[in-house]
């Protein structure tokens, strides 16, 4: 059932491995205790949720979309295999998986539906443009392209091309976007809401790779540029409001952890006024 938005009020949704599931039980949350966001925005797995509750994929079904291990899956093809080589050498292939399945299973989820037509409440979806080396806020375009377009991982997903352009993750530099809205009067209010893994609750092993090198970076820019966007806020005179969900470390391979981190953050919707 739709409810007319609540004023003035945005939520902006972060990227985070697997964090669709937390983002789509705090979308949840903040509608059970009343608050219907007039805007939306997200980067990669914010994008995911942040869309599908725009499109009107609320409550159970929201729930249910979520924590469909299908949804999950298509984001992997086992052409991975022979794109391995190139991407560990660098000589071709930008990503493991090509994106196509995931994109297929949106399209059939949202029936084909444009950004645009994201409208109670709006939906803004952060990709970066791998041509001009920046992050752009779409509101218009294909929604099942621009949504893996935002989830392109560099090296995990190719590049994916969307209307002539070329876009990676939407958290490259924006981990949870809402610097757009500082300048809107239509906008008091924004709720940030970000993912934390509980430590030791990922893979198994006592010993660093490149994967620990690559997260410490990307975590370093992020927590960087969100805390000069924080400063901007308050200049702005918005009331920003930053919430964390702890939650375990999704499963790659098994939907086991899902449903708590769905938990975890519905219980912080609740809890957010």
């Amino acid at each position: 059932m739709d409810h007319p938005v609540t004023p003035g009020l945005a939520v902006a949704l972060g990227s985070s491995f697997l964090g669709y599931y937390a983002h789509a039980g705090f979308l949840n949350g903040l509608a059970e205790v009343g608050l219907h966001p007039a805007r939306i925005s997200g980067a990669s797995a914010g994008a995911i949720a942040g869309s599908l509750h725009a499109a009107g994929i609320r409550g159970e079904a929201l729930k249910s979309t979520v924590l469909d291990s299908a949804l999950r899956w298509s984001f992997f093809d086992w052409a991975a295999f022979l794109r391995l080589p190139g991407v560990c050498t660098a000589f071709w292939s930008t990503g493991l998986f090509s994106g196509k399945h995931a994109v297929k299973k949106f399209h059939s989820i949202l029936n084909g539906a444009d950004l645009s037509s994201l409208v109670s409440p709006v939906m803004d979806i952060a990709v970066t443009d791998a041509d001009l080396h920046r992050t752009e806020i779409l509101r218009s375009g294909p929604l099942a392209e621009l949504i893996v377009a935002s989830c392109a991982v560099p090296c995990l997903i190719g590049i994916q091309r969307v209307g002539g352009k070329r876009y990676l993750d939407g958290g490259v530099a924006c981990e949870a976007p809402f610097e757009h809205w500082l300048d809107d009067p239509e906008i008091d209010t924004i709720v940030v809401h970000r993912i934390r893994h509980e430590e030791n609750s990922g893979p198994a092993v006592s010993w660093e790779t490149i994967a620990t090198a690559i997260g410490a970076s990307h975590h370093t820019v992020c927590n960087e540029l969100h805390r000069h966007r924080t400063e901007l806020a308050r200049m702005k005179g918005k009331r920003l409001i930053e919430i964390d969900t702890i939650t375990p470390t999704p499963g790659i391979f098994t939907q086991g952890r899902a449903p708590l981190c769905y938990e975890r953050g519905y219980e912080s919707g609740k809890a957010a006024w």
